[in-house]
């Protein structure tokens, strides 16, 4: 349960720059504004954090769960961290219809995050091999994993399995582990006595009886939590720090009955609350925003054309965000980018806009620009400033990057300029 609040601290989060939504004749697009309606206009939002540890460059990682923990280890890869959750072993393995062969480790619900550091983790354990699913022809599917992967006889799908849970024991030399919720629609297997991780069709086909969908709640969905918590007390790194976020990945489909849209609220905003309490009772488990980042920022700059994946840029801009404030090799900085007019007047000949921009503690930060047919090149130096872009073209885009300095080494902001075609208008 959230611990009360006193009287005392209530009326010092009261004032904090960052506690209010709208406040009377402020302005509405201001520089450096810290008010919701302000920071809300922003092409990607970048919320307050408040770290409750950091990151050291030596540290080793572990993510798991849905398919963002892949992004995820993927940009932190890019910095050159220890990422042991991503290893060779898995690079033999067959991707089926040119899926991320890794993906098969992708963990969608609290109940097979669980039960896959059970399996790996707790001596006691015994992962049951009756769950295996005979396809027919000597065709196997192992429903804790994620069908990414070409399916394979018993012998080899066994093989997998012990490889994956080989991989997920490293989680003990960890410490650091993300987790990344997904769903709260879980199937279970009647016969084996054990929820499930991904069910493909074919199960239901051969087996109707088998399996039956639980709509989970907020009690189970934490108690998979606290019990996850345990074998890392038990088991894992004897610092371990535990960073929970939700996948802001939507549901592709819903067996609930309920329209998608309406399910996948339920669904996130249950993970959202189970990721509260739990990091509320716990001072080694962080709540991160990925989530609230993603839904908070401009649709167009945030998702694939699926409008179910999230862009390699917002990852980049989440893992930005992340790494700021817990890497302790980076400073903690405040970056904002802006471009008004945005998008710009149709019209002939070349448009002119205002850049601004502000860095806090990056004293060398660059913008960079690109796009019109033009290679990225330095557009302005400084930690703060404003200057006129008098070269945007008619039907073109172009983005503008701000990185702490000209090695281009760390972006902390970028927006793109637009200015529609003539006839988009006139039409």
């Amino acid at each position: 349960m959230l611990s009360p609040i006193t009287p005392t601290q209530a009326k010092r989060n009261f004032v904090s720059p960052y506690s209010r939504w709208h406040q009377k004749d402020a302005l509405p697009s201001e520089l450096n504004g810290t008010l919701a309606c302000q920071r809300l206009r922003e092409p990607l939002f970048a919320p307050a954090i408040s770290p409750g540890f950091k990151m050291q460059r030596e540290d080793k990682i572990f993510a798991i769960g849905s398919c963002f923990a892949r992004g995820v280890e993927l940009a932190l890869i890019g910095q050159k961290m220890d990422v042991l959750s991503k290893t060779a072993e898995f690079d033999s393995f067959p991707a089926m219809n040119g899926e991320l062969a890794l993906g098969f480790t992708n963990k969608y619900n609290t109940f097979s995050i669980y039960n896959e550091l059970r399996w790996a983790l707790d001596p006691a354990a015994e992962f049951p091999r009756q769950s295996l699913v005979d396809l027919g022809n000597g065709i196997f599917y192992d429903p804790h994993t994620n069908p990414a992967l070409q399916l394979a006889g018993f012998e080899e799908t066994i093989r997998r399995r012990e490889i994956m849970q080989m991989v997920t024991r490293r989680i003990s030399q960890c410490r650091v582990v993300i987790i990344t919720l997904g769903l709260v629609e879980v199937w279970r297997d009647n016969i084996a006595n054990v929820f499930i991780n991904r069910l493909i069709p074919d199960m239901l086909r051969s087996y109707p009886d088998r399996y039956e969908l639980h709509l989970t709640n907020f009690v189970e969905n934490l108690s998979n939590l606290e019990r996850l918590h345990g074998l890392l007390s038990q088991f894992g790194h004897e610092d371990v720090q535990i960073v929970v976020t939700v996948s802001p990945v939507p549901l592709q489909a819903t067996f609930s009955g309920e329209d998608v849209v309406i399910a996948n609220t339920y669904s996130k905003s249950l993970l959202r609350t189970v990721a509260q309490e739990w990091a509320a009772a716990h001072k080694n488990v962080h709540y991160f925003p990925s989530y609230e980042i993603v839904q908070n920022s401009d649709r167009s700059l945030t998702w694939e054309e699926d409008m179910r994946h999230v862009k390699g840029e917002i990852v980049r801009h989440i893992m930005g965000l992340f790494l700021r404030n817990y890497f302790s090799g980076l400073p903690v900085t405040s970056s904002k980018l802006y471009a008004s007019p945005n998008p710009l007047p149709p019209g002939i000949g070349p448009g002119k806009t205002i850049i601004s921009w502000s860095s806090h503690a990056t004293p060398d930060a660059a913008i960079y620009v690109s796009g019109g047919g033009l290679e990225e090149a330095l557009f302005a130096g400084g930690a703060c400033g404003s200057k006129e872009a008098s070269f945007i073209e008619t039907g073109a885009t172009y983005e503008f990057s701000l990185y702490t300095n000209r090695n281009r080494n760390t972006r902390v902001a970028q927006i793109y300029v637009t200015r529609p075609p003539v006839g988009s208008v006139i039409s």
